[in-house]
């Protein structure tokens, strides 16, 4: 229905105007921001663990280096993701591989903090679920969107939970669950269990080469974020302006800024809470605006589809609330008013071109 980039905001102005369209975009797009420092100080804690440098300085090389590729091309910037997902791969396979033999000394059902540890933990492992909403924002970059993007959404989603739930089979399997959450790099802590330094040393690479592509991706899509809100006229207009290589160069510049003052705290823990806050937030909003059009008869689909179009993403509404009661009070209020400025934001700069009809 409407294959552009930046997917919160276009989805949820689609049923409820760009105003609050323009919400859950920002908080997504805060989501986004948050999510690069998050994974650059993750990429930091493995380089310190590989040469000794700090963490922050690790997570400041990383989004220089990542910066400069954004500049040079969005097919650059894709070759590179390709390269580096297949590393990635390679090293998850490898942890699997790893633990397999002892699968059967594992207990699937082991909670030792109750429920209320595995909601918890459901809340902050939500973070690596980030990347797949992502690929709304690559719409205008896709041959035949209206085909290939729910392809590319169930395929991917169903891929790498296999890939998610094997890897947490193995190194749980490894390692004891106490020792891999008080390591700063236990991918690296499994391999070097299993087979020594040299096996540390391979792992952390593999694991550098997964931080470093997730944050290139991240930064693609909150720079195109940025691109489709400012083309949509919630954003100043000149965020749309576009290089003769078709790059977003101001958009781009901006998001790479606030991700690198956004790494200074240096804490990955709270960062990851506040972009699950975010995320969440509007989240909400969108699996509000499906049920919403699917009732005014927008999405045109027959009953037995609409009662889906309703059901599910009011279901998904309701885990995406109790999730968000699990990131904590502190990260709750910065999402609350990180909408609040939002919302004044979009207040602020007046009437929106289109208003509420642009659809």
């Amino acid at each position: 229905m409407r294959p552009k980039d930046s997917p919160e905001f276009q989805y949820t102005a689609l049923a409820f105007g760009p105003r609050v369209g323009f919400l859950a975009g920002w908080l997504m797009l805060a989501a986004d921001l948050l999510a690069v420092a998050t994974v650059a100080l993750a990429f930091g804690s493995y380089l310190a663990h590989l040469t000794g440098m700090s963490v922050v300085g690790g997570a400041f090389l990383l989004l220089l280096a990542i910066g400069v590729v954004l500049l040079v091309g969005i097919g650059e910037s894709v070759a590179l993701a390709i390269v580096l997902t297949v590393v990635e791969a390679v090293g998850l396979v490898f942890v699997i591989v790893i633990g397999l033999p002892a699968w059967g000394r594992v207990s699937l059902l082991e909670s030792p903090h109750g429920f209320a540890g595995l909601s918890g933990a459901a809340a902050l492992i939500f973070f690596a679920y980030l990347g797949f909403d992502e690929l709304g924002n690559f719409a205008e970059e896709m041959r035949h969107p209206e085909r290939n993007l729910p392809r590319a959404l169930f395929l991917s989603m169903a891929g790498a939970t296999v890939i998610y739930v094997l890897v947490s089979l193995s190194v749980t399997a490894t390692v004891d669950w106490r020792h891999l959450s008080a390591s700063p790099a236990p991918l690296a802590l499994v391999a070097q269990q299993a087979f020594g330094a040299r096996a540390d040393v391979g792992l952390t690479l593999v694991a550098l080469a997964a931080t470093a592509n997730t944050v290139l991706l991240l930064l693609v899509a909150a720079s195109r974020s940025v691109y489709g809100m400012a083309g949509a006229g919630v954003l100043p207009h000149r965020l749309a302006g576009v290089s003769r290589r078709g790059i977003p160069l101001a958009a781009t510049a901006l998001v790479t800024v606030i991700a690198t003052a956004l790494v200074l705290p240096g804490d990955l823990t709270r960062v990851a809470t506040l972009t699950n806050a975010a995320v969440l937030s509007s989240f909400m909003l969108v699996n509000l605006s499906l049920p919403w059009l699917a009732g005014s008869g927008v999405t045109r689909t027959g009953r037995a589809r609409r009662l889906v179009d309703v059901a599910v993403p009011l279901v998904a509404f309701l885990m995406c609330g109790w999730l968000l009661l699990h990131t904590g009070g502190a990260s709750i209020a910065a999402a609350v008013g990180l909408a609040v400025a939002g919302y004044a934001m979009a207040y602020w700069r007046g009437p929106i071109p289109g208003g509420r009809d642009s659809r």
